[in-house]
């Protein structure tokens, strides 16, 4: 009676064996297949920094489904290794937007999340400065602060951000690159001697 209860067990096992290795060896469910329409909006918002031009404005119009979707397809067009258990990209960004969070998020009258401030953006698109000049702002003058990225250009790019508020909400109000749009009361903003630090940085 023992011997025929363990024969039968081991029969169930070996039966079973190939269904729990394949379980195991399994690819892992996409992150987006259990997300809430909340949560999948939020994974799509800082993704405007990333986009073609063909991926603009569908997303908002589009059903729970459709947006998990259109989520998977966007990362697996920028998957640089597709194939593999990783997207090396997605993962990179995703570092990116909470390294942003965690240093640029503005906490005024509204919680401002890191990437959707001007630092944040400039960050997520060029990466961290290379070097920084940096001002607390005495008197009538605010703080600011100059990044700079000399890495890959003949003309060290500049981005100047002043805290307005003196409050930490930084925004960006004069840049030599011309993508970029330049208050221009920017050297009022900064008083003369802080213009020419961020002239001559």
């Amino acid at each position: 009676m023992i011997v025929r209860r363990l024969t039968l067990v081991c029969l169930v096992l070996l039966a079973a064996g190939p269904a729990v290795h394949a379980q195991a060896n399994a690819p892992p469910r996409g992150r987006f297949e259990f997300a809430t329409e909340a949560q999948l909006d939020s994974l799509y918002a800082p993704l405007v920094y990333l986009m073609h031009e063909d991926e603009q404005g569908t997303y908002p119009s589009l059903s729970v489904t459709e947006k998990r979707a259109f989520l998977r397809h966007f990362w697996a067009r920028r998957d640089p290794s597709p194939g593999t258990p990783k997207n090396e990209a997605e993962e990179a960004f995703n570092a990116r937007i909470a390294a942003v969070n965690r240093q640029f998020s503005e906490h005024g009258a509204t919680e401002v999340p890191g990437w959707r401030t001007d630092r944040g953006r400039v960050y997520l698109e060029y990466g961290p400065p290379d070097i920084t000049l940096s001002r607390r702002g005495l008197g009538a003058t605010l703080p600011f602060s100059v990044w700079k990225y000399t890495r890959g250009t003949k003309r060290p790019r500049k981005y100047c951000f002043v805290d307005i508020t003196r409050f930490g909400t930084f925004v960006l109000v004069y840049s030599n690159d011309p993508g970029e749009p330049s208050r221009w009361d920017w050297r009022q903003l900064l008083g003369d001697e802080g213009y020419e630090d961020a002239l001559q940085f």
